[in-house]
């Protein structure tokens, strides 16, 4: 990832001259987040391009992500979309579809504006896993999963991005990423800038912004960072940190010499059960982080248990889908999705090393690990032995192989 510094007259510099260049300079894709002007809990994105030289365009928002194996179109929840020129007018545009707006007059395009609306005050959040999700509560917590707020143009995928976060003194970002400057723009807000090489990466950063409560530890030369989300404070991450740390440091022990990160952040988000909030449970993984929603209400034994079991799973990621993979993951198309043969193995043999490395490493006792299997292979009976795991996986987003999907765990 490059590290470069800089400044915000730099930033603005890049901005001004933008339109005056007369020699080709390289541009990264400026997307901008505003966390501090919430509007009706909605939040401002707007995406800054370099110079069209093609006659039209077309601007995306994912309509699915690796790691979900469903349709979520995350364009939905876009509202108040302008196609902006140089000259601070707007665009005529056509919008496609729930996730895509095409932009004939793309030689003048100077950048695009819309408004996000989040995902965890919807009644069944649209269909949309909370892991997955977005949370907007201004001045408390901002689940940041990017692939809901910042879109892509056509054949831009592989572009630079810099990614500008506005957001107030009193939240602070959780992340694996690493800031590249955190400036103090006013006595009300302060602005975070990260650069990343291509979109992937934007998308493989969650960020979830809330009041500090952070904690960390080391393993084996790892970072593991922990940020905590609970509404009515009834966890910390110090409270749930010895639990993590046991279980990152079996998994680190089973892994042997495999070491394939040298940071990973937990993003626990616990949804309170009292309001309309997250009520998809479970985990997202990426490459250097996972996010986990999970009920407040769960008692701290309960909490600990099922995060061993969650993030474990997420965790040994790592290996695969996120570093052995199919083609079809390595060059994912957002937007016209061609899914691999292989959701048995990332998904189903993920899961029984993440019960696997458990007893092997004295978590729990054997007999717990023969009820778990037994568990399993019981459930695997509901499901239609005669149907291809191939078949279903490169088929999953599709009637009927979909309602197959947990037989592969």
């Amino acid at each position: 990832m490059k590290k470069a510094i800089y400044t915000l007259a730099l930033v603005g510099a890049l901005y001004s001259c933008k339109t005056t260049q007369t020699q080709k300079e390289e541009q990264p894709v400026i997307a901008s987040i505003d966390l501090v002007n919430v509007e009706e809990d909605k939040v401002s994105v707007s995406i800054d391009p370099d110079r069209f030289t093609t006659e039209n365009t077309t601007f995306y928002i994912p309509k699915t992500v690796p790691g979900t194996y469903s349709t979520d179109n995350y364009g939905k929840f876009i509202e108040n979309f302008k196609a902006i020129d140089y000259d601070g007018n707007e665009l005529e545009f056509e919008k496609i579809d729930d996730n895509s707006w095409s932009i004939p007059n793309a030689k003048n395009l100077d950048k695009v504006s819309y408004q996000v609306n989040d995902t965890y005050d919807i009644e069944g959040e649209e269909g949309v896993f909370s892991p997955s999700g977005t949370n907007i509560e201004a001045g408390e917590n901002f689940m940041l999963n990017l692939h809901g707020f910042v879109g892509y143009f056509e054949n831009e995928k592989e572009e630079a991005y810099r990614l500008l976060v506005k957001r107030p003194h009193s939240l602070i970002p959780g992340t694996a990423l690493s800031k590249t400057v955190a400036a103090s723009t006013s006595m009300e807000f302060k602005e975070d800038i990260y650069s990343l090489d291509r979109y992937f990466e934007v998308i493989d950063n969650p960020i979830m912004y809330a009041k500090p409560d952070t904690t960390s530890f080391m393993v084996e030369g790892m970072e593991v960072l922990i940020n905590v989300y609970s509404p009515n404070e009834k966890y910390t991450s110090e409270s749930i940190k010895p639990g993590i740390e046991e279980m990152i440091s079996a998994q680190k022990r089973f892994l042997g010499e495999v070491d394939n990160t040298g940071k990973y952040a937990i993003l626990l988000y616990l949804s309170d059960s009292e309001t309309q909030d997250a009520r998809g449970f479970g985990a997202l993984e990426h490459h250097t982080s996972t996010v986990v929603v999970l009920p407040e209400a769960m008692q701290p034994e309960q909490l600990q248990k099922t995060m061993t079991d969650v993030v474990s799973h997420e965790f040994f990621h790592i290996l695969t889908p996120l570093n052995v993979h199919s083609k079809e993951v390595h060059y994912f198309d957002y937007n016209d999705p061609k899914m691999s043969q292989h959701l048995w193995m990332y998904e189903g043999v993920t899961e029984y090393f993440a019960n696997l490395f458990q007893i092997n490493q004295g978590l729990i006792e054997k007999q717990d690990f023969y009820d778990r299997i037994s568990g399993k292979i019981k459930s695997a009976q509901q499901f239609d032995d005669t149907m291809p795991f191939t078949e279903m996986s490169k088929n999953i987003l599709e009637e009927p192989y979909k309602e197959s999907y947990y037989n592969v765990y």
